[in-house]
């Protein structure tokens, strides 16, 4: 029943282009494809780059479709949709898995005001790295994928952009890809000073507090929201052909602390960066539990459209070791 529904969603999906061509002069419309293949000591082949329950990445098909709405004085909002189809080899049916699982990451409407941005939908909470980084594609991933917070979630929010930074603040759901209603809530808040793609650097503050479920990928891992209190400090720095970012986050998640220690090495080579070789670290101390992450990557662009990646990442607590390789395909339509 799950792998019909699915085929129905990919149906719809691809329903939804022929309107869309019609906003071409102010829209921006991508496919996007991606192989992930490797090898866990746990697990032997594998078909994902992290947990099977996890959401990156998989073997998939996506669209990344950007709707400008326009007046006299400019622009007024921005409709955002990312989406893909994942096949989940891991499928099973005890776990109640979808053997074709519907993946969505932004579907949100961005609204300009003289005072901030306002927008309402499915987005990034604004608490980190993760928060402003874009990390659809990569294999090596932040820590928000690591059990402290979400990659996406359900609410409204604005952010206000100076002239040397900016500030977010955002009221979700906390419960991550799915909308769920159990007395779950969610403030996030960052501060920033510097603007990374122009002073070479970013300095972040950010705030985490509310009832959050606990969530991996799409699975309620329990129905009771746990209490979450986090503040954390975060610093991305670039020099030449070498880019640090290091964040620090510390608080209590239900009723117990926590704490998060993340720093990621990239070293750019060739002309416009096209090989790019990552090392990254992770410790992560929540739920009562301690675990060490070590992960290694390499990324090289073929061409505009097309990535290849490796990655390598160890798991100290359960000592699994996984080696993965991904071919990415990213196409602008329109």
């Amino acid at each position: 029943m799950h792998y019909k529904l699915n085929l129905k969603y990919l149906s719809l999906l691809v329903l939804l282009l022929f309107p869309l061509s019609s906003f071409a002069g102010n829209s921006l419309l991508y496919f996007e494809a991606q192989g992930v293949a490797g090898y866990s000591t746990k697990d032997d082949v594998i078909y994902r780059s992290a947990h099977s329950a996890d959401v990156m990445q998989k073997n998939s098909l996506g669209l990344d479709y950007i709707q400008k709405f326009s007046g006299a004085t400019g622009d007024l909002a921005t409709l955002y949709f990312q989406g893909r189809l994942a096949y989940n080899h891991d499928h099973s049916e005890t776990q109640n898995a979808d053997k074709i699982q519907a993946q969505l990451y932004n579907a949100y409407l961005k609204v300009k005001t003289p005072i901030a941005n306002i927008w309402g939908g499915h987005n990034k909470p604004t608490f980190g790295l993760a928060s402003y980084l874009d990390n659809h594609a990569d294999l090596l991933q932040p820590l928000n994928m690591y059990g402290l917070g979400f990659d996406r979630d359900w609410g409204v929010g604005f952010n206000r952009d100076f002239q040397n930074g900016d500030w977010a603040l955002a009221l979700t759901t906390g419960s991550g890809g799915r909308l769920r209603t159990r007395g779950n809530w969610l403030i996030t808040s960052r501060a920033s000073l510097g603007i990374l793609n122009v002073d070479n650097y970013n300095l972040g503050f950010s705030f985490m507090g509310g009832e959050m479920l606990e969530v991996m990928g799409y699975e309620l891992m329990d129905t009771e929201p746990k209490q979450v209190a986090l503040a954390g400090i975060d610093f991305a720095f670039n020099h030449e052909e070498f880019e640090h970012k290091v964040e620090l986050d510390a608080g209590s998640m239900a009723d117990e602390l926590a704490w998060a220690g993340f720093y990621r090495l990239s070293v750019n080579f060739l002309e416009e960066n096209r090989l790019k070789l990552e090392a990254q670290y992770v410790g992560v101390k929540n739920m009562g539990q301690n675990n060490n992450y070590l992960g290694a990557g390499v990324s090289y662009r073929i061409n505009s459209d097309l990535t290849a990646r490796l990655m390598h990442e160890w798991d100290y607590r359960t000592t699994e070791k996984r080696f993965v390789g991904q071919v990415y395909w990213y196409w602008n339509v329109i």
